[in-house]
């Protein structure tokens, strides 16, 4: 009888000559408010922390051409606007990984080990620089529901069926809509204005907060044509709508000065 892989924490599913895949939450869930208790998928860059990469420029090899992962000028890093904070998970699953924590989990134990699992593809890094091209489609056959998302959208097409095109305009969320896909749009702060065809995302808190990802997995990629459900936005949240604040304080400082 084949021996099935022990239940852990963490999965290495991908490793290649610069990024690494991993899985976490099987034994401990996520603690993320937001998402709930979904299995976290990672795309990091594999050969140092996910800051150090951020601020080299490196994150390209696991964010491509992303708008918000900004762009290094003159030795600095210039214009990051990404809501995750690299000092938080992200840097621990690196570590984690870094340490040999993580054993490496055959495509062949998916359908156990991700059984009745709710997923996160991309929890960091964008799912389109999974290179194996069967690790998709597989976790979402293997999971009882997932969410993902990407900026690749122009160039990976074959991806729509399980992922979100993140997308930072409605120039952007028409051309996606055009190419196929369902789209994920992120607007500015403040900006309550809907594409025809969007709503607001349920978990968001703007929209009060009505639900988790774990719970509503309406980021799920399109089923084909015949798929009329509705796109999502939600406003720059996070990091990105405390700057947003802060820069909106600063302004009426001067105003009324």
């Amino acid at each position: 009888m084949k021996k099935k892989t022990p239940l852990a924490q963490g999965y290495i599913l991908e490793e290649t000559e610069n990024t690494v895949v991993i899985a976490t939450g099987f034994l401990r869930p996520s603690q993320n408010t937001g998402t709930g208790p979904m299995i976290q998928v990672y795309i990091l860059y594999r050969h140092s922390n996910p800051v150090s990469a951020t601020y080299s420029g490196a994150d390209k090899h696991i964010c491509g051409d992303c708008k918000l992962r900004g762009t290094i000028v003159d030795g600095k890093l210039v214009g990051r606007e990404c809501y995750l904070n690299l000092h938080e998970s992200v840097t621990s699953v690196w570590d984690c990984y870094e340490r040999g924590n993580y054993p490496y989990l055959p495509k062949s134990e998916y359908p156990r080990v991700f059984r009745d699992r709710r997923t996160r593809i991309g929890t960091y890094g964008d799912g389109a620089f999974i290179q194996d091209d069967e690790i998709i489609p597989l976790i979402a056959s293997s999971s009882k529901k997932w969410t993902g998302y990407t900026h690749q959208w122009v160039n990976r097409p074959d991806l729509s069926r399980w992922l979100m095109a993140s997308v930072d305009s409605p120039t952007e969320q028409v051309r996606a809509k055009l190419a196929g896909w369902r789209t994920f749009r992120v607007s500015p702060y403040g900006n309550s204005a809907r594409m025809l065809g969007e709503i607001v995302c349920p978990k968001s808190d703007e929209a009060g907060n009505l639900t988790t990802c774990h719970d509503c997995c309406l980021c799920d990629g399109k089923r084909g044509n015949t798929d009329a459900r509705k796109d999502i936005v939600i406003q720059k949240h996070g990091r990105l709508a405390m700057q947003a604040l802060a820069r909106a304080s600063k302004l009426v400082q001067i105003q009324t000065v």
